[in-house]
C-alpha cells in the first residue's frame, strides 16, 4: 500500500525536519522545502496527498501567495491545506480561516507551536 504523500513549507529548517521526522514515524512519505518557490516545484513534482504550509515565510505574505496559487491551479486546487503561523508571537496577529473566497483558503489553521498529534489527528481527518 502506498503511504499519503506530505508537503512540508516552511522557512524554518527545525520545524520542517522535526514535523517531517514525527510525519514519517506516522506512516507518510514527507517532502520539505524552505519556501514558496520550492515549495511549488516541490508540489508539482510529488503531486502530494496534503500540504502543510507556513503562510508567512520569507516574504510577509509569501505562504499565502502558495496557498492561492494552489487553490487556483486546475490540478492541485482539491489539495488539503493546514496553514501553520508563528507570527502571533511576534506581531500579535491571531491568524483565522479566511471566509472571503478572493483569499487564500486553508482547511485548517494552526498557531506556531501547534500540538504534533492535534496537526497529525486533522491529518487524518483530511487524508486518512
Amino acid at each position: 500500500m502506498d503511504r499519503k504523500k506530505i508537503v512540508i513549507i516552511d522557512d524554518n529548517k527545525d520545524y520542517t525536519f522535526t514535523m517531517g521526522v514525527f510525519l514519517e514515524k506516522n506512516g507518510f512519505e514527507v517532502h520539505t522545502a524552505n519556501n514558496g518557490e520550492k515549495g511549488m516545484e516541490m508540489i508539482e513534482k510529488e503531486k502530494p496527498d496534503l500540504v502543510l504550509l507556513d503562510v508567512m515565510m520569507e516574504t510577509l505574505f509569501s505562504g499565502f501567495e502558495v496557498g492561492r496559487k494552489i487553490r487556483q491551479h486546475p490540478e492541485m486546487k482539491e489539495i488539503p491545506i493546514i496553514g501553520i503561523s508563528g507570527m502571533h508571537n511576534e506581531i500579535k496577529v491571531k491568524f483565522e480561516k479566511e471566509t472571503d473566497e478572493d483569499y487564500f483558503q486553508p482547511d485548517e489553521f494552526f498557531e506556531k507551536p501547534a500540538d504534533k498529534d492535534a496537526v497529525l489527528n486533522k491529518i487524518n481527518q483530511l487524508i486518512g
